[in-house]
């Protein structure tokens, strides 16, 4: 609870000392994945080989910047002020739960310019984010099932990442000092403490199997927690891919870690 309370005082705190520049509501989709291309029964190898709008002059494709913390935003907007915009740290939140994941703007979206955020989703036209899989899947369970979620955002002033957008050959990165905007899923305020690798999914999260919880957690009367006794599960078999292991959702094999197989819509043996 102490960590808990901590990392939602540290986030606020940064949210009070930076500017928002732009901000609204709507839709989070997805369109690469940096450390797991086969994903949701997709292949997402040739969207990570796309160079990113904000990499004007030495056009860094998805896998050269190497993160899946990268987000899409709309593209009219982007483009009509990159220096504005580009390497911008990204506060998204789902409902009304601000996650601490460091996203940062870094590449244009179509869909996210236009449509209504309140009308049903219109996959041609509707506001929002575009996210990596693992990205989307880590602020909601769903994304797979579902392919977008609702969410709101705001766009900080503060630099996470330096692109070339407004100086020809300058030199593009995380920003030194600020910490590397990785491809971790950062930890979710509201949902337990200590180690967390999958946000969401971390201590007290709301679970149904082990495989809904992070790192080495067990589902124990419903909540993602430490305790693997009375009323918990036992740990779940070796699984390198979380939230893909053993009874996991699953529409092909591509969704399913290691050796397991998908057979009747779950990840198994």
């Amino acid at each position: 609870m102490k960590g808990q309370i901590a990392a939602s005082l540290g986030l606020f705190a940064k949210l009070a000392a930076s500017s928002v520049i732009y901000s609204g509501s709507g839709y989070g989709t997805y369109y690469y994945d940096i450390q797991h291309s086969q994903s949701c029964g997709q292949d997402l190898s040739v969207a990570n080989t796309g160079n990113v709008e904000c990499s004007q002059f030495i056009a860094l494709n998805l896998n050269e910047i190497n993160s899946n913390n990268l987000v899409a935003m709309n593209h009219s907007l982007i483009a009509s002020n990159l220096a504005q915009y580009c390497g911008r740290q990204v506060v998204v939140s789902v409902n009304g739960v601000a996650s601490s994941t460091p996203f940062f703007i870094g590449d244009g979206c179509e869909r996210c310019g236009t449509g209504s955020s309140t009308g049903p989703w219109n996959p041609n036209g509707a506001p929002g984010l575009d996210f990596s899989f693992s990205a989307l899947s880590a602020l909601n369970g769903q994304a797979c099932n579902q392919g977008h979620i609702d969410i709101s955002w705001q766009v900080l002033d503060t630099t996470l990442y330096n692109f070339d957008s407004n100086a020809p050959g300058q030199p593009e990165g995380p920003v030194s000092g600020g910490g590397s905007p990785g491809n971790g899923g950062g930890s979710n305020p509201g949902n337990g403490g200590g180690s967390c690798t999958w946000a969401g999914h971390c201590q007290g999260a709301s679970c149904s199997s082990d495989d809904d919880c992070s790192d080495s957690l067990v589902c124990s009367s419903g909540k993602c927690s430490t305790d693997s006794g009375s009323g918990g599960s036992a740990p779940p078999v070796t699984c390198s891919w979380e939230g893909h292991c053993l009874g996991a959702s699953c529409g092909s094999e591509d969704d399913c870690s290691d050796s397991l197989v998908c057979t009747n819509g779950k990840c198994s043996n």
